[in-house]
Parts: C-alpha cells; structure tokens; sequence
C-alpha cells in the first residue's frame, strides 16, 4: 500500500503548480496558498489519502497483534509450567480469550475500532498523543477515507443548520463533515471542496501521521514486524521514490 502511495505523490507531485515567485525544487514546503488549486487533483488527492489511512491503520494494527502475540505465547508457556496446579485452567481460559481477541483485533477494521481495542489492550488513547488540533486532523484522515469509500456525493452547506435540522440530508453530512471542514480551513484557509483540489492536502495528511508515529513511538523498542512497518512510515519522503523495508510477514 505504501508502494501505491508512492506512484500516486508522484503524480501530485508532477501536476502541482507554484504561483509565488521563483522556481521551488520542493513545492511542498511552500506557502499553501503560493500553489494552484486544480481539479485534476482531487481524484489523486482521495485516492492517496484512502491507501494513507488503509497504511496508518494497518501498521497500529500490525503493532497490537504481534504484541498479542508474544503475550500468548508467554501465557502459554505459563500454562505448560504450570499443569500440575491449581492456577493451569485460569491460564488457560486466559490463553484462550487472549487468541479470541487477537483475531478480533485483526478481523474487525475500522479506525474507531481499532482506537477502542488499542485502549482495551494497553489502557491509552490514541487520541492523547497529539493536541486537540492535530488530533481532529488524525481523524478527518479516516472521516475523508469513509466519505470517499461509499462513492456519494460529498454534500457541504454553506451556512451552519440549526439542530432542527436533524432528519435533513445536508445536516447529516453537515455532521459528519463538520470537524474536517474546520481542520482544513484553519490550515488552508480553504473550504472542503476547494482544499481536495490542493496540491498539498496529501503531503500535510502525510506529515501529520508521520508526526503521530513518532510521538507515539517514543524510545520503545518495537516488535520486528512492527519496526519495518513504522520505520517505512516515518522515514516516508513525499513525492519521491522510497525503498521500503519489507516485515517478516503481513507485508504492507
């Protein structure tokens, strides 16, 4: 999946268009509002954020897992030394349950899922490693990825509706919008509909999980899998051709 991206930065990377003065070896870096707006991005723009969220999401995933993992194999360690006791069929409902949710953890997806079966198994949230800010931008990754997947049409109201406005299809979308609509506005300046056709939605999506994994990292040694697959995600270069190291297994 990150492979994917790649192909697909590099196409945004080639479309961009710099307006300020001068000639930019790198237009990300530049002034949101120095680079020209155009609708052939938008596809490109969706298409990357999808395979973004399907990457960050696979790779925390991957991370819960192999920790589930290795927690059951201690567990069952525990259950061989402990066969002549009296403690041996606690440790074995125990190993039991532990492999039941790890299948859970890898069959049920979803971004809400996965936050609220992180918080089960290490008592964190997701939601506490970044600001307030940063984290309404974590999420509206997903909120974009939803939107995009059920292939309707996006729907923005222009002015607020009122509360009575519940059972109408603009407030719905309002709604489910709402927090996206203002992360991207304060950080382009520019309304949902305009900012999907910017050049730089995809690379400050890209910066932002970068920042995330590695707040959320820390000095903590990673299972192997799970430390190519964060490795890949943080070393990510934008626009340009990365080589990526491949986990054991469950290759991203």
């Amino acid at each position: 999946m990150l492979q994917a991206c790649d192909q697909v930065a590099l196409q945004l990377r080639k479309k961009a268009r710099f307006t300020g003065e001068g000639y930019p070896d790198y237009i990300f870096t530049e002034k949101y509002s120095d680079i020209e707006l155009s609708t052939e991005i938008i596809g490109l723009n969706l298409i990357y954020i999808n395979q973004l969220a399907a990457v960050l999401e696979g790779t925390l995933r991957t991370l819960i897992c192999e920790i589930m993992e290795i927690d059951s194999g201690k567990i069952g360690e525990l259950s061989i030394s402990k066969k002549s006791d009296d403690e041996y069929g606690a440790i074995c409902r125990a190993y039991s349950v532990t492999k039941k949710y790890k299948e859970d953890v890898e069959f049920k997806g979803g971004w809400d899922n996965l936050k609220r079966q992180y918080q089960e198994v290490f008592d964190k949230k997701i939601d506490s490693v970044l600001d307030k800010e940063k984290t309404s931008g974590l999420n509206s990754i997903f909120t974009l990825r939803n939107v995009a997947a059920h292939g309707t049409a996006i729907v923005t109201p222009k002015e607020k509706l009122d509360d009575g406005s519940e059972a109408d299809y603009p407030f719905k979308w309002q709604r489910k919008l709402q927090s996206l609509s203002v992360y991207v506005k304060k950080e382009f300046d520019l309304d949902l509909l305009d900012v999907l056709q910017h050049p730089s939605l995809s690379y400050h999506f890209t910066e932002l999980v970068k920042e995330f994994l590695t707040k959320f990292r820390g000095t903590a040694e990673l299972p192997t899998n799970s430390q190519a697959l964060f490795n890949n995600l943080q070393n990510y270069s934008f626009g340009y051709r990365n080589n990526f190291e491949f986990p054991q297994s469950n290759k991203n």
